[in-house]
């Protein structure tokens, strides 16, 4: 399993006028938690796109749990919890500075060739990376 932790601070512009958090940026969090986890693993979303590995987004599942709230620092946590074949799921938790969940939730892609723009499997690098983290 895969893991990643990382910290972010609500932006005013991701509130309502109330400051709380509009339901709508929680998946741009969970994508920075995703790129991220890449990069940890030394294969940022650049890389991969020169690799010719593409994942578009083909699910997307959120749980709102606690409201989140200007200037709070929040905790993503992305995991990718089982080797990936055709299609990866990556799953999120986000919790405040007080340890309250905030939300939770899922995305999942699929590997497409950059070239043919057809669906297929993890491409042979990164299955290669991946497994000596599995």
């Amino acid at each position: 399993m895969l893991i990643n932790k990382t910290e972010i601070r609500v932006r005013y512009g991701e509130t309502d006028q109330m400051g709380i958090v509009n339901n709508a940026v929680y998946p741009s969090w969970f994508e920075i938690g995703r790129s991220e986890l890449f990069r940890e693993i030394g294969l940022p979303y650049s890389k991969m796109e020169e690799e010719g590995i593409m994942l578009p987004l083909s699910e997307l599942q959120v749980k709102y749990k606690h409201p989140a709230r200007y200037e709070e620092m929040l905790t993503i946590t992305t995991s990718l919890e089982e080797m990936p074949l055709v299609r990866t799921t990556f799953k999120y938790i986000i919790h405040n500075s007080l340890g309250e969940l905030v939300a939770e939730g899922s995305t999942t892609h699929a590997f497409l060739d950059a070239t043919t723009r057809r669906p297929g499997r993890i491409p042979e690098k990164l299955k290669e990376r991946l497994e000596k983290m599995f």
